[in-house]
């Protein structure tokens, strides 16, 4: 119980701070990793349906794209799995900082995608100079420090993932606002039914359509990690020693065998 109410506290204390800090430049960097994870999401949709990728852009106005060669790969797939996948990113960081496991695990995982994508060799046009590249700095600071951290400072890898978890699953269902007081048909949403159907009229009732359904699946994802919290481990039945002993008369119950009964009679949380 002790622990249901620490990762309660603990959300909800994250949730306040990116509310109310959510448009501090202290933020920035955090939500220009959200976006990056976004694309990057796009990236590997694009590769795992056969497509070749061709550039990903991030820009520091917290804008990006991700760029596939025309023709290639599952489009449909490729252009949901943006938000989508980011609040998959974001449920993996969360829940495995909140339940212990596979954290370092999942910290290189999260950290080599954005090395690899974010270094990723391409022509793609830049505002900037390489040297001042968004998408350099952000994918080499963030993916050397979860790859680092998780082998070096493992405390605070762990916090920085649950940080960086509750940051890219708010942020993921902030970008639903983009479909309801946005323009819709600059979304991924609108850009799926621009490609499903041309220039008919009813593109952007489509565009509706499948943001409603982008929206659906997000918000079940996070209600999931939310229940997620709930989740506590398996405790062991108590075992009654007399009861046991009065079950096995003929068995003598050695030293080593009375710790172990006894360990199996404690609960966890005692």
């Amino acid at each position: 119980m002790r622990t249901v109410l620490l990762r309660l506290i603990a959300l909800s204390v994250l949730t306040v701070l990116l509310i109310f800090f959510w448009n501090s430049p202290l933020l920035k960097p955090f939500k220009l990793f959200v976006v990056f994870l976004h694309e990057t999401s796009h990236a590997i949709a694009t590769i795992a349906t056969g497509g070749r990728l061709a550039a990903i852009t991030l820009e520091w106005d917290e804008s990006g794209a991700t760029y596939a060669a025309s023709g290639e790969g599952i489009f449909f797939i490729i252009a949901i799995s943006g938000y989508i996948g980011s609040i998959l990113w974001g449920y993996l960081m969360l829940r495995a900082s909140l339940t212990g496991r596979w954290v370092r695990t999942v910290s290189l995982v999260v950290g080599l995608c954005v090395i690899f994508f974010g270094f990723f060799p391409d022509g793609a046009p830049a505002k900037n100079s390489a040297f001042f590249n968004a998408r350099y700095i952000i994918s080499g600071v963030w993916g050397l420090t979860l790859t680092i951290s998780a082998f070096i400072l493992p405390r605070f890898n762990h916090f920085l993932l649950f940080f960086l978890g509750g940051a890219t699953a708010l942020y993921s269902l902030y970008d639903l606002n983009d479909f309801v007081h946005g323009d819709v048909m600059r979304t991924d949403a609108g850009i799926l039914a621009h490609y499903l159907l041309g220039k008919s009229a009813l593109v952007k009732p489509l565009a509706f359509v499948i943001a409603g359904f982008i929206s659906a699946i997000s918000i079940y994802v996070f209600l999931k990690l939310v229940r997620s919290a709930f989740e506590t481990e398996p405790q062991n039945e108590p075992v009654d020693l007399a009861a046991w002993q009065a079950e096995n008369p003929d068995v003598e119950i050695t030293p080593d065998m009375l710790e172990w009964l006894k360990s199996q009679s404690r609960r966890p949380d005692q």
